[in-house]
């Protein structure tokens, strides 16, 4: 299982800097704009004679100028803001500098501090401060009041104007110094607040994380639905129980990843239907349980799909009634075994009467072999009763398969061509008990070879599964097929289309591989013969369901 991410604990300053900085840059750049538009209107209306009469009243000249020159550097200021030419803070200083005396100069030159320009520097201080840290904001208010206080000195040594406004420069500058408070204020609180929503972002970024690697690591499946039949979340174990690969084409609808469970959901929401459902997808490998549970989100619906393998709570079943078999053939075989074994006796020694006619020994022999016959199903019924736990082991499938290959070879006398093994690829590993596998394949062979004719009489066939990578092992063999009929009852115990067999051998090479957590099913069936598939769980799967 891959690793859950870990939560951050990182400094508040320390989170995603990368974007405070873009952000801080962006700012930068709204407030140039604000500059060259200022500066643009400064020189175009007072060219073409549309400005206020006051602007460059005192001093035509250096108004034009200043206006120019002031003009000039915004757009030298967005030049180097776009290319990023020097750091932010020294273009934020020399920006704020540059404002603070060129909008003074304006200001002398349009009449001084009652021309009112200067609360133009109210605007210059409160961008720069948001822009700045610590006491470079009150070093910008205290430039401006020094530059507006110089101002008014000169103009009252050289008597420029007709009155003083030295009431009004402390005015001004008392308000610089207020502006810088609160733009310093506001600004560390904007930025404790953007710390705040960046720590709090990080950590719903884990629980983002966290949720998905939960929904795609847990062992059930899990679809949501929208209220059209689209999917809206899935994870890998909903694909794997559908028999299907993400970027299916045509996935993201129910219908397309899943048509077998569209009509029970649309039952289940008109109440027609209970919130469970037993299916095969027709791309599956197991039986599959869906629950259907509505998640509401605001004022719409969705619908919650939990998929499950029938396998687990099949083997709870069968634990179940193996203990009511238990009991029940413990009594068979204490009830029946004894009164058996003496009508067999008596069969034996009554075949053995020299006194006997031949019609009446051939009689005898029926008896005792049908007392064989009812103790063998005896027999076969004790063995499921006293089914214990699996041994799981990782078993290399290309070499244990060919050990059980040369086994039945010997054990039924067959020739060297009459047993045919395909594998693709060499080494494939599964998880079963290695006795049960053995039980298991030999009943399915029994089986086989009771019904297939000529050479090859068996074929084994293993690999991994395209999409879900499980591996699987065929058995194929070459009889004359099953009709309709047989074919719906050759999983059912004790039936049989063989008068001397018992009818337990796919019941219990089926239930066999159910305590594995394998699955067993008539893959083919043809007038060319049968094929029966074991998928196996991979070692990887075990280890994680078991974790």
């Amino acid at each position: 299982m891959s690793q859950l991410p870990t939560p951050p604990y990182l400094p508040a300053e320390s989170l995603n800097v990368a974007a405070v900085v873009r952000h801080e840059w962006k700012s930068l750049g709204f407030f140039n704009l604000y500059r060259l538009v200022l500066s643009a209107i400064f020189l175009i209306t007072y060219i073409i004679n549309v400005a206020p009469n006051f602007f460059g009243t005192y001093d035509p000249k250096l108004y034009i100028s200043v206006a120019i020159i002031y003009l000039s550097f915004a757009g030298f200021s967005a030049w180097s803001i776009y290319r990023r030419w020097l750091p932010l803070n020294f273009q934020v200083l020399g920006q704020g500098i540059t404002d603070i005396l060129a909008t003074t100069l304006l200001m002398h030159a349009s009449g001084g501090v009652g021309s009112g320009l200067g609360m133009l520097l109210v605007v210059a201080i409160a961008g720069s401060s948001l822009l700045t840290e610590g006491r470079t904001a009150f070093f910008f208010a205290a430039l401006a009041s020094l530059a507006v206080l110089v101002e008014a000195v000169f103009a009252d040594m050289y008597n420029v104007f007709a009155s003083t406004n030295y009431t009004q420069a402390g005015l001004l500058g008392t308000a610089f110094f207020a502006t810088a408070f609160l733009a310093h204020t506001l600004a560390q609180r904007i930025r404790a607040n953007e710390s705040l929503a960046q720590q709090r972002g990080v950590h719903l970024e884990y629980l983002s994380q966290l949720n998905e690697q939960i929904v795609q690591h847990i062992r059930s499946g899990i679809l949501v639905v929208d209220a059209f039949n689209q999917i809206q979340l899935s994870n890998e174990a909903a694909w794997r129980f559908l028999g299907k690969t993400k970027g299916t084409e045509g996935a993201q609808s129910l219908q397309n990843l899943a048509p077998d469970l569209l009509e029970p959901v649309m039952e289940w929401k008109r109440g027609r239907r209970s919130a469970s459902h037993l299916f095969r997808p027709n791309q599956g490998e197991v039986d599959v349980i869906a629950s259907f549970s509505r998640l509401h989100r605001g004022y719409s619906m969705n619908i919650l799909i939990l998929l499950e393998d029938a396998t687990l709570t099949t083997q709870r079943a069968q634990r179940l009634k193996l203990e009511s078999l238990g009991r029940l053939t413990a009594s068979i075989a204490h009830e029946v075994r004894n009164p058996l074994a003496a009508i067999s006796q008596a069969g034996q020694l009554l075949q053995e009467s020299p006194k006997l006619t031949d019609n009446d020994t051939h009689l005898a022999g029926i008896i005792v072999e049908h007392c064989r016959r009812v103790n063998t199903i005896v027999e076969n019924v004790l063995q499921l009763s006293r089914q214990r736990e699996p041994n799981m082991q990782t078993l290399e499938l290309a070499s244990w398969l060919a050990h059980f290959i040369q086994d039945l070879r010997l054990q039924r006398s067959l020739e060297e061509g009459s047993l045919i093994c395909q594998k693709q690829p060499d080494v494939i590993e599964i998880c079963f008990d290695p006795i049960q596998l053995h039980q298991c394949v030999w009943n399915l062979c029994e089986n086989a070879l009771r019904y297939s004719k000529g050479t090859p009489a068996l074929q084994f066939t293993s690999g991994l599964l395209a999409d879900s990578q499980r591996p699987y092992l065929d058995v194929q063999d070459y009889g004359p097929g099953m009709s309709e009929t047989v074919l719906k009852q050759i999983f059912e115990p004790f039936f049989t289309t063989d008068p001397q067999g018992t009818g337990l051998g796919l019941y219990i090479a089926r239930e066999m591989c159910a305590n594995n957590r394998a699955t067993l099913h008539l893959l083919r069936n043809s007038a060319n013969g049968c094929c029966f598939r074991i998928s196996f769980s991979a070692p990887d799967k075990l280890e994680s369901s078991t974790e």
